[in-house]
């Protein structure tokens, strides 16, 4: 027995020589060890597809590598169509907020996880100049080039590497969750989806987003149902046969089991629900630019060839109107009321922009077409003002021969004034956050409605007039989690 127990002792003895080793080769940038806690930046099926089997896989035919880069493509942002972009000017303006694989695998730029699950410090900045100034191959790595320092000398992770020669599955867990956690709030919010501020105005990058939105402590997924790494989003409109983006996935609803399943306002408000969304009385008034730190837009125009844009300076009301889903390779122009529908809030934002005017659809209504048509590049804008005097007219536009050929290289050009509305659907209000109170029936119905134009949604006039007219001032909304919504009564249409 006594030789059996010196025999253990020398072999632990042994193995924690060998862990001791193993930690400082490891702290020294050992490659297997990067590997394993995904701090080499790269996929390894040896190391990870045993915890994680066929999730590479799954990353890669998800929705946010393989999106549409058209939808990526704002023409507010640089006043052309995709199409007017070459491909590497594309990769390097749209690869900064791309996860890697799909369309910039062809760039050298591989799937990152790390992009979504680094829990500690993932730069951002660092990836997004590397793939600007062309340096594809390195951005990953150029990501997470501190925060890999901090990993790998850190006690704990020390300690781990030691202990993982021992007992490896339980404590790499441990420790793996601490390094590639879970995205997020402030990770999706803050980095990629950032550029929704100013659109729609919503306050994830606030210290004090709290003070805006009452679903300020739930996290992304909790709501964006997530199976497979296909995050789900809004319903979208597919004009064009497009089949990125589908999927059976959908964003939780507001009473969803887990939610408020069971809230009642009384019957009288809960009759409403199959025609008004909970967002349309919820998101009652939106920040302005002094809020969110970042422009909200009113409208903006490249008429002369220089993007002008008006801001929200102070905190506006959206705009109720009809929505059977969003837009994906379109422009968000205003829908009419259609089987299924609901009213919904929006930003509405004025664009103005040349058009070359070959668009059958464009020409026929050039301001309320959804197409997006052919814009005109902004750099030949700018040139078209023979005078100089910075505004560019429709004659000036017709007459532009940019290459000199001696014909009009947009002879038949038109300028389009289009209203464009962007669906809110954060900054939920409650009674106690938000910017103002949810509606109440007196916003809507009556002589003291503001909130909604009735004309401008398909009816005559406001469907609760009466006479004598009622007062509706007087009317409360109760909240209660009894009482479910009644049944649906069949009526005519109210115009």
């Amino acid at each position: 027995m006594a030789k059996l127990n010196v025999i253990l002792i020398g072999i632990l003895v042994v193995m924690f020589a060998a862990a001791g080793v193993y930690a400082y080769v490891g702290s020294t940038g050992n490659g297997a060890m990067s590997t394993h806690y995904m701090t080499g930046q790269t996929w390894s099926d040896s190391s990870c597809s045993v915890c994680h089997a066929g999730v590479y896989e799954e990353v890669s035919v998800s929705s946010h590598v393989e999106q549409d880069m058209k939808k990526w493509t704002s023409i507010m942002e640089y006043g052309v169509d995709v199409d007017s972009i070459d491909e590497d000017t594309m990769a390097a303006t749209y690869g900064q907020v791309h996860p890697g694989g799909g369309y910039m695998a062809d760039y050298g730029v591989d799937v990152d996880c790390m992009i979504c699950h680094n829990q500690v410090g993932y730069d951002f900045e660092a990836r997004a100049e590397s793939i600007a100034s062309g340096d594809f191959e390195n951005a990953n790595e150029a990501a997470i080039e501190e925060s890999r320092e901090e990993i790998q000398s850190d006690a704990l992770y020390m300690a781990s590497y030691m202990l993982d020669v021992l007992a490896p599955l339980p404590l790499v867990t441990e420790v793996h969750d601490e390094v590639n956690g879970a995205p997020g709030k402030a990770l999706c919010g803050d980095n990629c989806h950032s550029g929704d501020i100013t659109t729609t105005a919503v306050t994830w990058t606030l210290e004090d987003s709290a003070s805006y939105d009452v679903h300020d402590s739930v996290d992304c997924q909790e709501c964006h149902v997530t199976e497979e790494h296909n995050i789900s989003s809004r319903e979208y409109l597919f004009t064009s046969g497009s089949v990125h983006m589908e999927s059976e996935l959908g964003v939780m609803a507001c009473d969803s089991s887990g939610c408020h399943e069971g809230i009642s306002h009384g019957a009288l408000v809960d009759g409403h629900l199959e025609t008004v969304s909970c967002e349309s009385c919820h998101i009652p008034a939106l920040p302005g630019s002094d809020i969110t730190g970042t422009p909200v837009l009113k409208s903006f125009s490249w008429q002369n060839g220089v993007r002008e844009d008006v801001t929200y300076d102070s905190e506006f009301a959206p705009t109720i109107s009809w929505s059977s889903g969003v837009y994906y390779d379109a422009l968000p122009t205003v829908q009419e009321q259609a089987k299924g529908s609901l009213l919904k809030p929006f930003n509405v934002i004025t664009g103005i922009w040349w058009d070359e005017g070959i668009d059958s659809e464009v020409l026929a209504d050039p301001d309320n077409s959804s197409s997006i048509g052919d814009p005109i590049n902004p750099a030949d804008v700018l040139s078209s003002d023979a005078d100089g005097d910075g505004v560019v007219t429709e004659d000036e536009i017709r007459a532009y021969d940019g290459d000199a050929d001696g014909n009009p290289d947009y002879p038949n050009a038109v300028l389009r004034h289009v209203e464009m509305y962007y669906q809110v659907s954060h900054n939920i209000a409650s009674s106690t956050v938000g910017l103002e109170g949810p509606l109440v029936c007196a916003d809507c119905h009556g002589s003291t409605a503001t909130a909604i134009n009735w004309t401008a949604l398909g009816y005559e006039k406001d469907p609760a007039m009466s006479d004598p007219e009622t007062d509706f001032s007087t009317k409360t909304i109760e909240v209660s989690v009894k009482g479910a919504k009644p049944e649906e009564v069949e009526r005519e249409p109210a115009f």
